[in-house]
């Protein structure tokens, strides 16, 4: 028996009311966050934190024939209460919640009553109506297609309903991602004043044999005050269920945007000067792009030529600008003291070079390899042993030369599928009916299963995935298997000036900002420091990358830079780990707003997205994240100034094309530490103590420095009293303050050593 796709129209109607229950008519289950309520047929879900039920339907695509509800327990979560619900087609619905969680877990299995095996590409799972108590027309939704009104645009994975003005919202997304990806549609209910979010599943392919039940997958819906923590506690969720535990973030030089794969003198002279001048300020890998492979392996015998589609995806033996062979140059990059990073493609092959085994290719329905005629090639079929064994001797190849860091490209051929680059907003058919060697194999398992067998031949290897805008498929099935992922397309045309490039990897990072330091490090393609971007754009796309904590890639021969320049870089490395957001992720879909922040002081980030035209930002400090009724002293990184105080609303004029990052802090009745030089986070990163001692006059603390780096430390004066320096030193060596001013002076040290460093200003 095959179940066809089922289209859109069938999906926004799922809200089908619940049969009566054979076991219970009524049942209700509760945790500190959600009630959720089965009376007369129909499930509805209550919000404790905003008081009102914001789900007033959840609808099942089936008649629901049995339910009970009764207390389960998970080993990660714990104890909790679930509604199980039981359909006429045998499958199940189990709503749990959990103590202390804020999520609605939504756990579906299939069953199969009949007498043959049911396969399907993709099922309709459940809906959920949903109320804010504002027209549906002011209710934004936000998904991986960006910000919009409520429309049937697909989002994968996730999906958030919000209300704007009060940022109060639903959050839904899937938890595990072991069979399939979950696919978001929200549209708006005909005739009534409220949306429905239909969810449904897609597998590439799906097989449940008779008189079996097969679970699918989990979900989560959850109800917040403010969407943007809803989205960041689904992200907490994720890395809870993986037992995430991230690799440190690395700053990374990529050869492809300047020099494809360089070669083994110019990548030899570059690891030498950015060993100099970039590892101390937070540079730590050296990753050799595409074109380093040759097309067969040496002594390989072949008669005409080889066909290709997109890169070459034999990786055993170099191409001549490599002569002397990876791991000699895996060996000087870690002479260096740096880590030794690749490209390759783990999952993709030729079908038309012989040193590929057709076995371990997907199949189209007529049993030909399944090829991506675009770029990405033939795709393996990771449920066959051979397949398996491939990838395995590929990676153990790799890592024996000595590489700890790849960079894994066309990763959605691991699930074979199209690419449909650039992919934000649901595209079906990108499965194609590619067919898989293990009929009881989903696509989406066969792709984790890839993944699983990298990480296992290369434990102590550091992983960037690249890139989900190939196919959205490829991004949920990689939670808890890679350390990074490219979150966007290419943006080498920055390299040039081009402004949509030049801002391409921020609203891509910034749509998927909970992920990063949750789930994965988001890496939103390099910054673009050469004279040939603008410096208003070069700073614009450091800025970004810097306050938001994004991972940092830049790609150029550093020597080749002039001073100022490379000076950039340095102040941009490393990123930062503190938490960062989008203050208007749901006011805009180009959010000009980021606020990041410790104990000690916060850095906000302001971005003008239009090239030409000035944009004027006002905005209630209070809304922004920050005390609504103290004045605080700022700032100006970029006019390196001290900015006006500011209380109340934040007001700034931007002119096209560029950013500016304000470090601020509650004014005080003492000289405090309000921005440094280091980085363009002022101070957030580098400063780890600061102490105030009144008896003495005296502001002492620490700070991570570079040896030959000025470091300068920006203090913020009283408006009160008579403030003047009498003395400055930074380990034990004094140095002259500068002039002060009604604000603040500053002191400027020269340390001799890189590390942490200890600094006394005594007034």
């Amino acid at each position: 028996m095959n179940i066809q796709r089922l289209g859109l129209a069938l999906l926004t109607s799922l809200a089908l009311p619940i049969a009566a229950s054979a076991q219970a008519d009524t049942a209700t289950i509760e945790n500190e966050f959600l009630v959720a309520s089965m009376k007369d047929g129909q499930v509805s879900l209550y919000s404790k934190t905003l008081a009102r039920m914001a789900v007033s339907a959840l609808g099942l695509p089936a008649e629901i024939e049995s339910s009970a509800a009764r207390p389960c327990q998970d080993p990660v979560w714990g104890t909790g209460q679930e509604l199980l619900l039981t359909d006429v087609r045998g499958w199940t619905t189990s709503i749990r919640l959990f103590r202390e969680h804020p999520f609605a877990h939504i756990c579906t299995s299939a069953g199969n009553r009949t007498g043959e095996p049911v396969s399907m590409s993709q099922a309709p799972l459940f809906s959920y109506d949903v109320d804010l108590g504002i027209p549906i027309d002011q209710v934004r939704t936000l998904g991986t297609g960006g910000l919009g009104p409520m429309q049937a645009e697909g989002s994968y994975s996730w999906s958030v309903v919000a209300d704007p003005d009060s940022r109060r919202g639903i959050v839904a997304g899937c938890l595990t991602h072991e069979t399939g990806v979950g696919v978001f549609f929200p549209t708006k209910i005909e005739g009534q004043d409220r949306g429905r979010v239909s969810v449904r599943g897609d597998f590439g392919q799906f097989r449940v044999l008779p008189g079996k039940t097969r679970p699918i997958d989990t979900a989560v819906l959850g109800c917040f005050a403010d969407a943007r923590c809803g989205l960041e506690a689904y992200a907490d969720a994720i890395a809870r269920h993986y037992r995430i535990e991230l690799k440190p973030k690395p700053g990374v030089y990529c050869t492809w945007y300047h020099s494809g794969a360089s070669d083994e003198v110019r990548l030899a002279e570059n690891t030498a000067f950015a060993a100099q001048h970039l590892k101390p300020f937070g540079l730590t890998v050296i990753q050799i792009d595409d074109k380093w492979q040759a097309i067969l392996p040496r002594g390989f015998q072949h008669e005409g030529k080889i066909q290709t589609t997109g890169p070459i995806k034999v990786f055993v033996d170099t191409n001549a600008n490599y002569a002397s062979g990876m791991a000699h140059t895996a060996q000087n990059i870690a002479a260096h003291g740096m880590t030794a990073g690749i490209w390759f493609m783990p999952f993709a092959g030729n079908f038309r070079n012989p040193y590929f085994d057709h076995d371990i290719f997907a199949k189209n329905p007529d049993g030909t390899p399944f090829h991506d005629q675009r770029w990405s090639g033939t795709c393996l079929d990771m449920s066959h042993p051979k397949a398996q064994a491939f990838v395995a001797e590929t990676v153990q190849r790799i890592h024996g030369w000595g590489y700890r860091y790849f960079k894994l490209d066309g990763l959605h051929t691991g699930a074979p599928s199209k690419n449909i680059y650039v992919n934000t907003k649901y595209q079906d058919g990108s499965f194609a009916d590619s067919r898989l060697h293990d009929p009881d194999a989903t696509h989406l398992a066969a792709y984790r299963r890839g993944l699983q067998i990298v990480r296992a031949n290369a434990p102590d290897t550091f992983i960037l995935g690249c890139n989900v805008s190939q196919n959205m498929f490829s991004m949920g099935p990689a939670f808890g298997l890679i350390d990074a992922m490219r979150i966007g397309p290419d943006n080498g045309g920055a390299a040039r000036g081009n402004w949509t490039q030049v801002v391409k990897g921020a609203w891509h990072g910034t749509n998927l900002y909970f992920l990063n330091g949750r789930v994965w490090h988001n890496d939103p393609d390099p910054v673009y420091v050469r004279p040939s971007n603008p410096l208003e754009s070069a700073r614009w796309m450091c800025s970004w990358m810097a306050v938001a904590g994004a991972m940092h890639t830049s790609s150029m021969q550093y020597a080749e830079l002039p001073a100022e320049r490379l000076d950039l870089l340095k102040r941009c490395l490393p990123s930062h780990d503190f938490p960062a957001r989008p203050v208007d992720l749901l006011e805009t879909n180009e959010p000009r707003i980021w606020l990041t922040g410790n104990q000690r002081m916060n850095v906000i980030g302001l971005l003008n997205w239009s090239e030409q035209v000035a944009d004027e930002i006002v905005y209630d400090m209070a809304k922004l994240g920050l005390d609504g009724t103290a004045r605080y002293a700022a700032f100006d990184y970029w006019q390196d100034q001290f900015a006006e105080d500011m209380s109340g609303t934040l007001r700034q004029t931007l002119p096209g094309g560029s950013c500016r990052i304000l470090a601020v802090r509650p004014v005080a009745d003492h000289p405090q530490v309000l921005s440094t030089s280091r980085h363009i986070t002022q101070g957030l990163m580098d400063v780890v103590q600061e102490t105030w001692e009144p008896t003495t006059r005296t502001l002492a603390g620490q700070s991570h420095v570079v040896a030959g780096d000025p470091y300068e430390i920006r203090i913020a004066l009283p408006a009160s009293g008579t403030w003047k320096i009498a003395q400055a030193t930074l380990d034990g060596t004094a140095t002259e303050p500068g002039e002060a001013t009604s604000q603040g002076v500053r002191v400027r040290f020269q340390p001799q050593r890189t590390g942490l460093v200890d600094w006394q200003i005594r007034f």
